[in-house]
């Protein structure tokens, strides 16, 4: 249990995909429960309306996920093990089929298509009863609050146009949320599945995926610094703050795999059943040789030309000092120009210091 990723409650195997509740899940209902009993915060003062919206936000969660799973199912993919999470499945980086990378693709995109149909037909249905459901992604007028209007105003709250609204809201939330491409959102899974597509072989080892996941951290950052800083406590800033410390932790995790190679898996357990089973018998398991990346590759150019810089100047310096020695041979040490005498000492006291260390 030292992977802080894995730390998960187990619900067991619903249709036969485990299904677990990431401690992250419970921390922010704690939170948000506690919140709602200690301070008088707008939309969400009372317990008794956070504990309604966190119900309907599982329940959202459990239709974001049917998604990818039906979307797996269809295409005939295993569907992945699920940890719940406030945005979804808190999934790490792990190695991406390269024969099937469009399923891939398909199926990381299907559970944000399966969220934004949830808000659009809802938010469609309460336009019939005069109301409108929030689409500002930080709460009514930014106060965290997902209650939809009417007139302007807050319905009555655990009303059926109150439940409605907030279960649209928070389908919204997901659909916007897990469009940012970094893990562990979904976009950030499409992207990689995309990136390991054949057509784009060459940059499966670069950095493309890793760094423009630490740059939206970057933003979110700011974003949640701005929040906490000129919003109120309820702006989504602490979120916000944290989303871009998870997507961090999932960069060097996602760094190290692929300064370990074998990110990208090009057949099932090393072979390649494209002729069937029976190609078992004529091969051996396919080792992927080790594949610098991008980041790699750079240390290692760099550090070769410093070396060569290196050997350059110290064959220039043993140069200068071979001309200096033919000329104290031939016309005595009092001959060497001040230059050629701070030379002298300088070269000398290095290889002395090199002498004595290799000793």
């Amino acid at each position: 249990m030292s992977d802080p990723f894995s730390w998960s409650i187990n619900l067991g195997r619903w249709a036969g995909v485990p299904v677990r509740v990431h401690f992250l899940l419970v921390l922010f209902a704690a939170v948000k429960l506690l919140g709602a009993s200690l301070f008088d915060a707008e939309g969400e003062g009372d317990p008794i309306q956070t504990a309604a919206w966190l119900g309907l936000l599982l329940l959202a969660l459990a239709a974001h996920e049917l998604g990818h799973a039906a979307a797996a199912w269809r295409l005939g993919m295993e569907p992945d093990e699920i940890r719940l999470w406030p945005l979804g499945n808190l999934a790490g980086p792990h190695p991406v089929p390269v024969s099937r990378s469009r399923e891939a693709m398909a199926v990381a995109l299907a559970g944000p298509l399966t969220s934004l149909s949830i808000a659009a037909i809802l938010c469609t249905g309460l336009l019939f009863a005069d109301a409108r459901m929030v689409l500002n992604p930080f709460g009514l007028a930014g106060s965290g609050s997902g209650a939809p209007t009417v007139g302007g105003e807050p319905v009555e709250a655990l009303g059926a146009i109150w439940l409605i609204g907030w279960f649209g809201y928070l389908n919204w939330v997901l659909f916007l949320a897990n469009l940012i491409p970094a893990l562990p959102m979904d976009a950030g899974r499409a992207l990689r599945a995309y990136l390991a597509g054949p057509a784009l072989s060459a940059t499966r080892d670069g950095l493309i995926a890793p760094w423009m996941a630490r740059s939206f951290a970057v933003l979110l950052a700011i974003i949640g610094v701005i929040r906490i800083l000129f919003f109120s406590p309820n702006a989504g800033g602490f979120e916000l703050l944290s989303l871009a410390i998870l997507i961090e932790l999932m960069v060097r995790h996602e760094t190290r795999m692929l300064e370990e190679g074998g990110y990208y898996e090009d057949s099932l357990f090393g072979y390649d059943f494209s002729e069937g089973y029976t190609s078992l018998e004529g091969s051996g398991p396919k080792v992927r040789p080790y594949r610098e990346n991008a980041l790699a590759r750079w240390r290692r150019r760099r550090s070769d030309a410093r070396r060569q810089r290196q050997t350059a100047k110290e064959a220039a310096e043993e140069r200068r000092m071979d001309e200096i020695l033919a000329k104290i041979h031939t016309s005595g040490r009092d001959s060497l120009s001040p230059e050629e005498q701070r030379f002298l000492a300088r070269v000398s006291t290095k290889y002395r210091k090199r002498t004595r260390t290799r000793g």
